[in-house]
């Protein structure tokens, strides 16, 4: 599958991964660190580099899209009793759908990136009609969009991910060239990147703006994504993109 959109140079989409308090803060309910290295420090130490990346994301790419776990005591990879990660379950975290405050408070970007109102929601009930509308605004007004979703890939987890980049490639007039940051690299930056590849699309994964668990060797998936295509960098390299 390709996305829509006219040939020459492509435009850039922002896309930043689950950068939410669960997952970024050391007493988050799913604090993103090794799981097998007990001295890891974790997300922490990526936090200043995701803040930096999505600052230039928001003012040099043609949209920028900000995806978070959002998730119901029902949803498939929620395992409350016997959360096993190499199985893909994991204990309650994100719950968006929680009608408990606090828990939804982990699902909140952190605050130095959070749009706040500024974001514009895709649901993860959302439908193609109204992935279309949502990229057709966020282009237009350049409004962020937070796309909530029920599982680790931003593809399964929202069917409406698919549509939405369609349609930004549309409203953007190009083929896009997707920069992702966020955590865990191993899990869900894992899926959006693959997911992106398999696609067809330019992806470029900036390196020290990511975190992993320590469930795939970190130099297998730098190797195997750039065997695949996709542009290693750094938040100082990205000034050398251009749309």
């Amino acid at each position: 599958m390709t996305m829509e959109g006219s040939g020459g140079t492509p435009a850039l989409l922002g896309w930043v991964v689950d950068v939410q308090r669960d997952f970024m803060d050391p007493d988050g309910r799913l604090y993103v660190h090794d799981l097998f290295d007990l001295a890891d420090p974790g997300a922490r130490m990526a936090r200043s580099a995701i803040v930096r990346c999505a600052a230039w994301m928001e003012a040099k790419c043609g949209a920028i899209v900000f995806t978070g776990d959002w998730h119901a005591y029902g949803d498939r990879e929620i395992d409350a009793a016997h959360p096993d990660s190499t199985q893909g379950t994991y204990p309650p975290h994100c719950m968006g759908m929680s009608s408990d405050d606090s828990e939804r408070l982990g699902a909140a970007l952190i605050p130095e990136i959070d749009p706040g109102e500024r974001a514009l929601i895709l649901n993860r009930e959302a439908t193609a009609y109204t992935a279309s509308g949502v990229a057709h605004s966020a282009v237009q007004s350049r409004r962020p969009i937070f796309l909530q979703k029920r599982e680790i890939s931003c593809f399964e987890g929202n069917h409406a991910t698919d549509p939405l980049l369609a349609a930004l490639a549309r409203e953007l007039g190009a083929r896009l060239h997707v920069i992702v940051c966020g955590v865990a690299t191993d899990v869900c930056v894992r899926y959006a990147v693959d997911g992106f590849l398999d696609r067809g699309m330019t992806v470029s994964v900036v390196r020290d703006a990511t975190w992993g668990l320590g469930l795939l060797p970190a130099s297998d998936t730098w190797e195997r994504w750039t065997s695949r295509g996709a542009h290693i960098v750094t938040v100082d390299a990205l000034a050398s993109l251009h749309a």
